[in-house]
């Protein structure tokens, strides 16, 4: 991917409200993710759960996103121990999450962590 591609994907998130400050640190926001990667081609997200246990409320994604830049496929995890309070009993649907934000960042060429994947988010 061309660099002033790159830049040009990174000062649109940064329009949008999509790259969150904390503690120094720069983080992309899955929305933001999204909304980019609608913009540059993407076409499909196709999720499949590789792991669940109800008992211990954690849960293992595959993401997979699809589109003009190609095919690009991860994995995000969820339990109680790396969630926030609130997240807790979402365990699945953050898993879910985790994995297609991990995938859009690679489709997309971000090193940017997403929000969404750190264990404790504000």
């Amino acid at each position: 991917m061309a660099t002033s591609s790159l830049q040009s994907i990174f000062k649109d998130l940064e329009k949008a409200g999509a790259i969150i400050k904390l503690q120094g640190r720069k983080y992309v926001t899955f929305k933001g993710l999204l909304w980019i990667a609608h913009q540059h081609g993407l076409e499909s997200i196709d999720t499949d759960m590789v792991y669940h246990d109800p008992k211990e409320r954690s849960a293992i994604f595959k993401a997979t996103v699809k589109g003009s830049r190609g095919c690009f496929s991860d994995y995000g995890d969820a339990c109680p121990d790396n969630v926030s309070g609130q997240i807790k009993k979402a365990c699945v649907r953050m898993a879910s999450t985790r994995a297609q934000a991990r995938a859009l960042r690679q489709y997309l060429g971000i090193g940017l962590c997403s929000l969404e994947e750190l264990p404790e988010t504000p």
